[in-house]
C-alpha cells in the first residue's frame, strides 16, 4: 500500500516544481535601461573619443571583447562555481547566513555572479533577507533567459569601477589606457576585485588596500614565479582623461548614434598627424588673426573617411565649432565642376580660347583677383589661374539655372535658394557649401574615374551619383595637376618622392574663406582656413593659407596622382593650335587632341579669318571696292575689339589688322571699336573718396588702331578727345545719359548709361 503513496508524493513534487517553473517564467527578466556613453574608435579599435552618458557616468556600450584573463580573475574572485549552478549557490548562501548570524551584521553576501547582475539591474537596493530572496528568484529567471556568456557580458558592462566609471570597457581605458582584450594579469586582477567595493577601493585612494586585494588574487591564479612578476606592476593612479582627437567627428555622428559605439574608418595615426600639422600652421596663421581651420580626408576607393579634424584645437575662439560641416562662401572652388560639365556637352574644349575681359552680364561685373585681364585665355589656363571673368562668361553660356541644378545633384546642401537668387555669382563664391560636401563631390569624381582607369577597382559608379563622364573628369583633373604650387612648395618637382596632386583653391569675397582641395589616385583632401565668425583678413587666400596646409597633409599620404589624362572613352580630333577650337580651313597650325566623345557644339575656329589686302599689303580693303586683280589676302588671328585690346598688352607678337584703305573701309563699327566700360545698359555708381568727396567716373574704349583719335560727347556736350589711351574721366550727376564716341574715320559708338 506504500508504493502508491510514494508515487503520489512524487507526482505532487513534480506538479509543485512544474508550477514553480511556470511561475518563474512569468517573472520579468531583469533588464538594464541605463544610458550609455557615445564611444568613437578608429579602424584599428583605438579609442578616439567618447561623450559621457546622460546620467553622468562613463558607461561604454556593452561588448564581449574582454580577455580570458579578466574572465578567469573575475570568476575566481566572485563565483568559482558560476558554470555549474542555476543562478544560486546553496552552499555559499548557507555559509553567508551563519557568518552574518555570528557577526551580528552582514559581513558576507553569498551572492552568485547572476545575483550580482540582478542587483546591478535594480540599482543596488539595501541588503535585506527579503531582497536576497527576490534576487535569488530573479537570478533563476536570468539564467533561464540568458546564456552564461551573456550573463558575464551583462556584469562586465554594468559593474561599478569607482567614481563614475561603469563597465569593463570604460574601466580598462580610464585606469590602464588600453582595451579589455589587452589587459595583463595584474590589470585583469585589479579590475576583477575593484567592483567588490568600488567606493572604498579606488585607484588614487586606498592604493595599498587595492594592491593587497589584487596580489591575493594573483597568488591564487598564477604559479609563484608568474604571480611575483605580475605583482611588480603598479596600481593605477588617477584615471586617464578620455581622448578628444576626433571631437568634431564624434559630435557629428552622435546625432544619429547617440549612446552607441561608433566603429569608424578613421586612421588614428593620420588623425594625429593632421592635428599636429594644423597646430603648427595655427602658430603662424594666428599672427594674422586667422584662428580656425579644418581638414577632411577621404579614401575614395574604399569610400571611407580616414581623417576628420573639424577645427584647430588651439584656437582661441570657436574651436568646438565643426568647420567641416559649416556652410561657407565657396570662392572659386566650384570652377572644375563647370569645366567638366561643359566638356561633357561639347561646348568647351580644354585649350579653347575664352574671353578674359571686364564685363557686365545682367548687372553682374566680375573681376579677376589680380585686377588684370589678358583679353583671350585658354580654358585650361583660366582654370589653373582661377580667373573669374572667363568663368563667368562660361557660366553665362552654360546657364546658371542648369549649373544650379548640377550643384544640387552633387549634392551641395548649402545651396538653399533658387538659381535666380545667385545668378552668375554661383561660380565665384555667391553660394555657400560645406567642406564636407565639396570634398565628397571631388571624391566621387575620383571614384568614378578610378572605375574606368584603375584595373584593380571594378566598382561601377552610377551617373546619377556623379553627373560627369570619366573622360571629362580625367581631363579636368589633368589640368588641375598643372596649378602653380604655393611658395612653400617651390622646388617640389626636384625630389623623387614628390607626389603629384590634382588640386584647386578658392578664396571668398572679402578674404573670409580660404579653400583647397587635392586628389591623388586614392585620396581626396579638403582644407578650409578662416575665422568661424566670418572676419576677413588680408592674405587669407586659398593659395596662401589653405594650399600649404593641403600639401603638408598630402605629404603624409603614401600616394600620388597617376591617372591618365584621357580614358578609352575619348576621341581624337584636330584643333587650331592658337585658338583651341576645331580647325577651320584658315587655321595655319593644327594639332591633335583628345576630347569627350560627344557632338561638338563649339563650331570651328572663329578667329582665323581670310582678310583682303591692297596690292602693297599695307591696308585692308573691301572686295567690292578694290580691283580684283590687285587684291591680295592673308589669314589673320582676329579677336573682337575688347578682347584684342587686352590681349595685345600681354602678347607683343600679336599681329593687329591693318587699317582700311582710304575710301574702302568698314561698314560696321563693332568691327573696329567697342566699349570696355561702361557695358550696355550699365548702372553706374558714383565713386566716393576716402574723405567723402565725389570722384570722377572713368569711361574707356578699345580701338583696333589706338593711334586713331576718338571724340567723346555726353548728351550733346563735347567732353574731349583721346589718342593711344582711350580713357575719359567724367564728372556727372545722377541721371540717364547718352555717351557717343566717334573716331577720326567717322565710325561711331553710342551707349546709354544710368548714373546712380
Amino acid at each position: 500500500m506504500r508504493k502508491p503513496v510514494r508515487h503520489k508524493k512524487a507526482a505532487i513534487a513534480i506538479i509543485v516544481l512544474a508550477g514553480f517553473f511556470v511561475a518563474l517564467l512569468c517573472v520579468p527578466v531583469p533588464k538594464f535601461d541605463k544610458p550609455y556613453s557615445t564611444v568613437l574608435t578608429a579602424r584599428d579599435g583605438e579609442l578616439l573619443g567618447a561623450k559621457i552618458a546622460d546620467d553622468g557616468q562613463w558607461r561604454f556600450p556593452a561588448s564581449d571583447n574582454y580577455s580570458q584573463k579578466y574572465t578567469d580573475c573575475l570568476l575566481e574572485y566572485e563565483d568559482r562555481w558560476f558554470y555549474y549552478h542555476p543562478g544560486l549557490n546553496p552552499v555559499s548562501l548557507v555559509k553567508a547566513f551563519f557568518a552574518n548570524l555570528k557577526a551580528g551584521e552582514v559581513v558576507r553576501g553569498g551572492s552568485t555572479l547572476s545575483m550580482q547582475v540582478v542587483r546591478l539591474s535594480r540599482d543596488n537596493p539595501p541588503r535585506t533577507y527579503g531582497e536576497k530572496l527576490l534576487e535569488t528568484l530573479l537570478a533563476l529567471r536570468l539564467e533561464l533567459h540568458y546564456s552564461k556568456r551573456e550573463i558575464l557580458d551583462l556584469y562586465a558592462a554594468n559593474a561599478p569601477f569607482g567614481g563614475n566609471v561603469v563597465g569593463i570597457d570604460a574601466a580598462a581605458w580610464r585606469y590602464f589606457h588600453t582595451t579589455p582584450d589587452e589587459l595583463s594579469w595584474a590589470e585583469a586582477a585589479t579590475l576583477a576585485v575593484l567592483p567588490n567595493a568600488p567606493s572604498l577601493i579606488h585607484p588614487g585612494r586606498s592604493r595599498q588596500r587595492l594592491r593587497e586585494k589584487r596580489d591575493e588574487l594573483l597568488k591564487r591564479m598564477l604559479p609563484p614565479e608568474e604571480a611575483e612578476l605580475a605583482m611588480m606592476e603598479d596600481i593605477p593612479d588617477e584615471p586617464f582623461e578620455i581622448p578628444m582627437s576626433a571631437y568634431h567627428y564624434l559630435s557629428e555622428n552622435e546625432k544619429q548614434h547617440h549612446g552607441e559605439h561608433i566603429h569608424s574608418t578613421i586612421d588614428a595615426a593620420l588623425q594625429q598627424s593632421v592635428t599636429d600639422i594644423m597646430r603648427r600652421h595655427h602658430e603662424l596663421s594666428v599672427l594674422n588673426s586667422i584662428d580656425n581651420a579644418a581638414v577632411y580626408v577621404v579614401d575614395y576607393l574604399n569610400d571611407e573617411v580616414i581623417a576628420y579634424v573639424g577645427n584647430n584645437w588651439d584656437a582661441d575662439d570657436a574651436r568646438m565649432v565643426d568647420m567641416i560641416q559649416a556652410q561657407r562662401s565657396t570662392g572659386s572652388i566650384l570652377k572644375p565642376f563647370l569645366f567638366a560639365a561643359m566638356l561633357d556637352e561639347g561646348t568647351l574644349l580644354p585649350q579653347m580660347v575664352v574671353p578674359d575681359v571686364p564685363m557686365n552680364l545682367s548687372g553682374f561685373t566680375p573681376r579677376n583677383y589680380s585686377g588684370e585681364y589678358q583679353g583671350a585665355v585658354t580654358a585650361d589656363k583660366a582654370l589653373q589661374n582661377s580667373l573669374n571673368a572667363p568663368f563667368v562668361h562660361l557660366l553665362h553660356e552654360y546657364g546658371h539655372q542648369r549649373f544650379h541644378t548640377l550643384l544640387r545633384r552633387l549634392p551641395l546642401r548649402g545651396i538653399v535658394f533658387d538659381a535666380e537668387h545667385y545668378g552668375l555669382s554661383l561660380i565665384v563664391g555667391g553660394a555657400e557649401a560645406s567642406l564636407f560636401d565639396i570634398t565628397n563631390a571631388y571624391a566621387k569624381m575620383g571614384r568614378k574615374l578610378a572605375s574606368y582607369a584603375n584595373e584593380s577597382f571594378d566598382v561601377i559608379v552610377d551617373d546619377d551619383i556623379v553627373p560627369f563622364s570619366a573622360e571629362a573628369i580625367a581631363e579636368t583633373f589633368h589640368i588641375m595637376l598643372g596649378l602653380t604650387r604655393p611658395v612653400s612648395q617651390v622646388g617640389w618637382g626636384g625630389f623623387a618622392s614628390s607626389r603629384q596632386v590634382a588640386w584647386k583653391t578658392g578664396t571668398s569675397f572679402g578674404f573670409k574663406d580660404a579653400w583647397a582641395v587635392g586628389l591623388t589616385n586614392r585620396y581626396a583632401v579638403g582644407v578650409w582656413v578662416g575665422n568661424a565668425d566670418g572676419e576677413g583678413r588680408p592674405g587669407l587666400t586659398g593659395v596662401g593659407a589653405a594650399a600649404p596646409l593641403l600639401f603638408d597633409v598630402m605629404a603624409r599620404l603614401n600616394d600620388s596622382y597617376t591617372y591618365p589624362a584621357n580614358t578609352s572613352e575619348s576621341i581624337e580630333i584636330e584643333v587650331c593650335a592658337e585658338s583651341g577650337y576645331p580647325k577651320s580651313e584658315y587655321c595655319p597650325d593644327v594639332r591633335k587632341t583628345h576630347v569627350v566623345d560627344v557632338e561638338n557644339q563649339t563650331g570651328v575656329c572663329p578667329y582665323h579669318k581670310k582678310v583682303f589686302l591692297d596690292e602693297s599689303r599695307q591696308y585692308r580693303v573691301n572686295p567690292d571696292c578694290y580691283p580684283i586683280d590687285q587684291r591680295r589676302f592673308e589669314v589673320f588671328y582676329v579677336l573682337p575689339p575688347v578682347m584684342e585690346w587686352f590681349h595685345k598688352q600681354h602678347s607683343p607678337l600679336h599681329r593687329p589688322l591693318p587699317a582700311y584703305y582710304p575710301g574702302c573701309g568698314v561698314t560696321h563699327p563693332d568691327e573696329v571699336m567697342a566699349f570696355v566700360y561702361p557695358k550696355d545698359d550699365a548702372k553706374i555708381t558714383i565713386p566716393i573718396g576716402i574723405r567723402g568727396d565725389r570722384q570722377q567716373v572713368v569711361f574707356e574704349i578699345a580701338h583696333r588702331n589706338p593711334r586713331k583719335t576718338i571724340f567723346w560727347t555726353l548728351n550733346d556736350t563735347f567732353l574731349g578727345q583721346t589718342r593711344l589711351n582711350h580713357q575719359m574721366p567724367i564728372d556727372v550727376e545722377r541721371g540717364t545719359y547718352l555717351l557717343s564716341c566717334v573716331d577720326e574715320d567717322g565710325i561711331e559708338l553710342q551707349r546709354r548709361i544710368v548714373v546712380q
